[in-house]
């Protein structure tokens, strides 16, 4: 048995991205569940869960919600658990190259989405591409194609593996906007229902 590989399929600039961990086109059995709460502190700080969610809620969490999920494993693939939570969100953040500038849209400025990923069992690989930000008019804004040196540290790493016991956590970068904040960051695979938090 091998451990699962995160495989991407991407859709246009500013579409919705979704991200698949099964290479047989059938989904593995999902388990996602809301579970803790984390201490809020400074907004790039790290704490330990303190408290459960409201398993009532109507889907979205609040920022800093540690949120689960898991897939079974079969003859071709390990098991693989974790964990996922937004951090912060920052809005606008500075570069010498400006998100209007880089995707000649007047008004759009740059935003940085503090994510952490943990794996609980198994092994993955992580990626942005399965972030989004969702606005109340239902737009939807993927990752930045494009990653500059000033931008905010530290820069959540692409394709990085993660095994049990291991953390990766980063800021990822979204051409957004100026005049409006997303009402919600998504994260979304293939083979999990979607994970929510509201950044209002």
């Amino acid at each position: 048995m091998r451990a699962r590989a995160i495989v991407v399929t991407a859709t246009a600039a500013l579409a919705s991205v979704l991200v698949g961990c099964s290479s047989s086109g059938e989904p593995d059995e999902i388990r996602v569940t809301v579970t803790e709460t984390v201490t809020p502190g400074s907004e790039t700080a790290t704490a330990d869960p303190t408290q459960q969610a409201d398993s009532k809620s109507s889907g979205t969490s609040p920022m800093r919600t540690v949120q689960k999920f898991s897939l079974e494993g079969d003859d071709e693939y390990d098991p693989m658990a974790g964990t996922v939570t937004v951090l912060s969100y920052q809005q606008p953040v500075p570069s010498h190259v400006s998100a209007a500038e880089e995707f000649d849209a007047k008004g759009f400025v740059w935003a940085a989405l503090e994510v952490k990923v943990c794996a609980t069992e198994g092994e993955f690989t992580t990626s942005s591409l399965p972030w989004t930000l969702s606005y109340d008019d239902g737009a939807r804004i993927e990752p930045s194609s494009s990653t500059y040196d000033d931008f905010p540290k530290p820069e959540y790493v692409e394709d990085a593996p993660v095994v049990a016991g291991d953390c990766s956590r980063g800021k990822i970068v979204f051409p957004v906007p100026g005049n409006k904040r997303p009402a919600k960051a998504l994260y979304s695979t293939d083979d999990s229902p979607t994970l929510r938090w509201s950044l209002s």
